[in-house]
């Protein structure tokens, strides 16, 4: 499907339009393409518009059935991952208490208010909404990928490593590792980098701010949180 999204999408006609933003490009390529889909097939173009529709309801399905699934995912594993699997030391006794279920209630319910204020901002944020997703999205890409750097990188000097017990060995040799290793961490520094020198490009110092200043700030929050609490 994205490789034919690219095939039937003109970029003036269809995403250059002001209404388009990440919240709805997903329906509008879907869309396009059922037209484009049908008009190249020589079917009427009322014909094209409901196909356009039907491939744009489906994509809504599956779309919810994946977020419904990464609902219950990622409303546990953040605060499994961090606070449940760090040091207890670390974090407000509240945030690491568990109920009689053995869940970390109070720190569930400070994530679900955090996220309903987003998403209300996101809903209600009048003409502000589509750069305030915008800088979300860049947040979020910049931050999940960045961690991925220390991995890639850590992972040459991991392989010279002996005596460690590995369950399965796929790169034999270690020029290789080296090589593979090089080579995705080019890549996903490229697109770190170009996701924030992109909104300087193009002259939008607020996203660029945001989404370089973002993920460094609540960096060094988390930094000087841990520094503060592992020094007492």
């Amino acid at each position: 499907m994205i490789f034919m999204w690219g095939i039937s999408t003109n970029w003036n006609q269809v995403l250059g339009k002001g209404e388009v933003n990440l919240g709805n490009i997903t329906y509008v390529l879907m869309n396009n393409l059922g037209v484009t889909l049908g008009d190249t097939m020589g079917l009427s173009h009322a014909t094209s518009l409901v196909i356009g529709s039907w491939l744009t309801r489906f994509t809504g399905l599956s779309m919810w059935l994946g977020y419904v699934g990464a609902f219950f995912v990622l409303i546990y594993s953040p605060i499994k991952s961090f606070m449940l699997g760090s040091d207890e030391r670390l974090w407000p006794k509240k945030m690491t208490k568990l109920n009689e279920h053995g869940m970390p209630a109070y720190a569930m319910w400070v994530q679900a208010a955090i996220v309903c204020v987003i998403i209300f901002a996101i809903s209600f944020g009048g003409s502000a909404a589509k750069e305030f997703y915008l800088i979300l999205t860049n947040m979020s890409n910049v931050s999940t990928t960045a961690p991925y750097l220390f991995l890639v990188g850590a992972f040459p000097f991991f392989k010279k490593q002996p005596n460690l017990d590995r369950p399965f060995v796929i790169f034999k040799s270690q020029w290789m590792t080296n090589l593979v290793s090089v080579i995705v961490f080019l890549v996903l520094a490229a697109g770190i980098i170009f996701t924030c020198l992109q909104p300087f490009l193009d002259g939008d110092y607020v996203t660029f701010f945001w989404t370089l200043i973002g993920p460094i700030f609540f960096g060094i929050v988390a930094w000087l949180f841990y520094h503060v609490k592992a020094s007492k």
